[in-house]
């Protein structure tokens, strides 16, 4: 634990000191990246009501604290932590965690009073929650829509989910994968919050199945749902578990997966190794984000470098043009001047005053010419990549698609709001800092860590 501290702090250290910069010019937030390194790991536990995710809570703790039942028993997110040095046990209302600074939840004001009056954090004396908070949820119901809590549920897990170490979705034999708020959550929430891998899936309660097959059934049809919500042909592993409940006696048939019970445990024991590694593929995947949109910046500039040389040869040619003969068509059409440049250039009697009205006709055409370009070629070229921006960088393997796919957005913003600004930029050399932070510094940590 004391090398994650080490480590988190040097990455905090050095990230302002390299790409500080970089992030602002291109409209990336320093403190969102730099938010969830804030305390402690974090484990965050969801599943449909009754699924057991309280009373899973409880056994881990060794202590009842979260409340349990059949029916859904608690509307409350709950942060589950062990007092700081100085502190002592107890609860923490919503508006308090969410101003406090030491805490990285600042980002949950966003879902509104109603919701944070559904937030506490519970300060309990326990060795577990020392290295590490758990977060237990309402559990998922059927038919809820976001009038119905008065909050964004979904989007509250979302948020917490960025911040999480590891994601427990928990699932009971009675209803194995059928509720729709789970479906909402596999299908649209995680994916774009968390990695695959902070996920784990338990099939809770499996002691309460009549028998083994009856738990097969169960298992299998977990696996079917998880297969549609998730759109995945292969099966992530599935662990099964039951509480163990003082008085209460398992079946012989099911102690077999006794085993499976401490590798949970275990599995949220890690949440600082894991946090570690979540870390740096944070800090990873923004950096290459950002290399994503600085090559589309300067794909975009390339552009319009092409397109100014192709003015400027154009406004040559058609000053040149207007030099020679501006002042000839107004002769021949009002009878002024007398006698022509081009008169004067052929009889080889020049003077000063003979440049007059070639340079007048010259400067119009360049005036006009420029505000042409500011006023329609420009416009015309910012919205040709701002609906297609996809033009502006080569892709070269899925891991740049699905990178761009989360930066595409935000390179259409900087184009509506900064593209006079970003022509402008030496986009180069800002990655050429991005590049050797990922290549130098990032690798450098990333060596470290495999060493824990």
């Amino acid at each position: 634990m004391k090398d994650a501290i080490e480590l988190k702090a040097e990455i905090e250290k050095i990230l302002p000191k390299r790409l500080k910069g970089v992030l602002e010019c291109y409209g990336f937030n320093l403190q969102e990246l730099l938010t969830p390194l804030k305390w402690k790991p974090l484990v965050l536990i969801i599943g449909n009501y009754s699924s057991g995710k309280s009373t899973f809570i409880n056994e881990f703790i060794g202590k009842d604290i979260q409340r349990t039942g059949q029916a859904p028993t608690d509307d409350c997110f709950t942060i589950l932590t062990a007092p700081e040095e100085g502190e002592g046990p107890g609860d923490i209302t919503g508006n308090t965690v969410v101003s406090d600074a030491r805490l990285p939840f600042a980002g949950l004001r966003k879902f509104g009073e109603k919701f944070l009056s559904h937030l506490v954090m519970k300060r309990i004396e326990s060795e577990k929650l020392k290295d590490i908070a758990i977060i237990d949820t309402p559990g998922m119901l059927d038919s809820v829509t976001e009038q119905d809590r008065g909050y964004d549920f979904l989007g509250v897990v979302g948020e917490l989910a960025k911040l999480s170490d590891l994601i427990v979705l928990m699932f009971d034999p009675h209803k194995a994968g059928t509720i729709k708020e789970t479906y909402k959550v596999l299908r649209m929430t995680l994916p774009v919050s968390a990695g695959e891998d902070r996920v784990v899936f338990v099939l809770n309660r499996i002691d309460e199945c009549e028998n083994l097959e009856d738990l097969v059934r169960a298992y299998g049809t977990l696996c079917w749902n998880l297969s549609q919500m998730t759109g995945r042909k292969d099966i992530p592993r599935i662990y099964l578990t039951y509480a163990q409940i003082p008085g209460r006696e398992i079946p012989p048939e099911f102690q077999v997966w006794e085993k499976e019970r401490e590798e949970l445990k275990k599995a949220l024991l890690s949440a600082p190794r894991m946090r570690l590694f979540h870390m740096l593929q944070e800090v990873d995947r923004v950096s290459r984000q950002l290399v994503l949109v600085i090559r589309a910046m300067e794909g975009f500039k390339e552009h319009f470098v092409k397109r100014l040389k192709g003015f400027f040869k154009s406004l040559a040619v058609t000053g040149a043009f207007s030099f020679l003969l501006g002042d000839l068509i107004m002769h021949l059409v009002s009878g002024y001047p007398e006698k022509p440049f081009l008169a004067h250039l052929v009889s080889g009697n020049l003077s000063v005053d003979t440049f007059f009205w070639p340079v007048i006709w010259l400067l119009l055409t360049i005036g006009a010419g420029s505000l042409y370009f500011q006023k329609v070629t420009f416009p015309r070229l910012e919205n040709r990549f701002v609906s297609a921006p996809d033009e502006l960088v080569k892709l070269e393997s899925a891991y740049d698609r699905d990178l761009w796919e989360r930066v595409r957005s935000k390179v259409v913003g900087l184009l509506k709001k900064e593209a006079r600004h970003q022509i402008w930029v030496r986009h180069k050399r800002q990655l050429s800092k991005v590049e050797r932070f990922i290549n130098t510094d990032l690798q450098a940590f990333y060596d470290r860590v495999k060493r824990f």
